[in-house]
């Protein structure tokens, strides 16, 4: 566990010594929607994403990322996706995040996904973007897309597919993560990960009263978090949330050791482990 927090924090020491003074002018701005199952299997997992923001938080902050952070929830006993709080500080979220509710079973992702991007029709709550910031979505549920519904939300006037979800992360130039618990749900939602930048992670690493499983869990995802964000301005360097600075070529980042070791060794474990996680 100790050398496993060690390479965690080597990384994004060494990644904001590659970035210099420029790190502490927050190099990258990202606007970060968390979007949160609300079923009653979800009360670990929403009491420790609110407990630990601020730990995820301080990592993207100190490899030099001006990080903002709203709160979807969807599938309660209303269904339809809600705010519980625009884009705002990693102490205010967690404030937000008491108002999540576990008395859902229908859990349509999709639809909230499109919610979190304000494309829903006529959707109430809209979030405020900045229009200089990197667009980042992330997903947390144990079950797949279901509900279709039309008071859930449409796009179009039809209920949110796969491929509407699809098009719409692409218009937005937005990246997609999800924390997900099962086959079902990972064939629901990891192609769309893979499709836009992001990854699929186990949501078993949350879904625990283990607190250093916990703790372990937000640094590597904070981590790998961080690094996603790195590359997205590498690939897309005219991108307006990617003008703050210069972001370092992958060649000096390789050169700069342990720390990207760290991150490949966490790659590696993401790749081989997080995808088997239990239904």
């Amino acid at each position: 566990m100790k050398l496993k927090k060690l390479v965690a924090a080597t990384a994004v020491a060494v990644l904001s010594v590659g970035f210099g003074a420029a790190a502490n002018a927050a190099l990258i701005k990202t606007d970060i929607i968390m979007i949160v199952d609300e079923s009653g299997s979800m009360g670990n997992v929403q009491a420790n994403l609110r407990n630990n923001i601020g730990q995820f938080a301080s990592i993207l902050s100190a490899g030099g990322i001006d990080a903002r952070y709203g709160l979807v929830g969807y599938g309660s006993s209303t269904v339809a996706p809600r705010m519980l709080t625009d884009l705002t500080d990693s102490a205010s979220f967690a404030i937000a995040a008491q108002g999540l509710l576990i008395n859902g079973g229908t859990e349509p992702g999709y639809t909230a996904t499109a919610f979190a991007l304000n494309e829903l029709d006529n959707q109430a709550s809209l979030f405020s973007y900045r229009g200089d910031s990197v667009k980042n979505l992330i997903i947390f549920t144990d079950e797949p897309h279901n509900g279709t519904s039309l008071s859930y939300g449409t796009v179009g006037g039809v209920t949110v597919s796969y491929s509407i979800i699809d098009d719409l992360l692409t218009d937005n130039n937005a990246l997609f993560n999800a924390v997900l618990r099962g086959t079902s749900t990972i064939n629901s939602y990891g192609p769309l990960a893979a499709g836009h930048g992001g990854n699929v992670y186990d949501l078993n690493g949350l879904n625990t009263t283990d607190q250093q499983v916990v703790s372990d869990f937000v640094d590597d995802f904070a981590a790998s978090k961080l690094q996603e964000i790195l590359d997205f301005c590498t690939l897309n360097p005219n991108d307006p949330a990617c003008q703050g600075g210069t972001v370092p070529e992958p060649t000096s980042l390789a050169l700069l050791g342990l720390g990207m070791f760290g991150l490949a060794a966490m790659r590696r474990r993401r790749d081989e482990g997080m995808l088997q996680a239990a239904a």
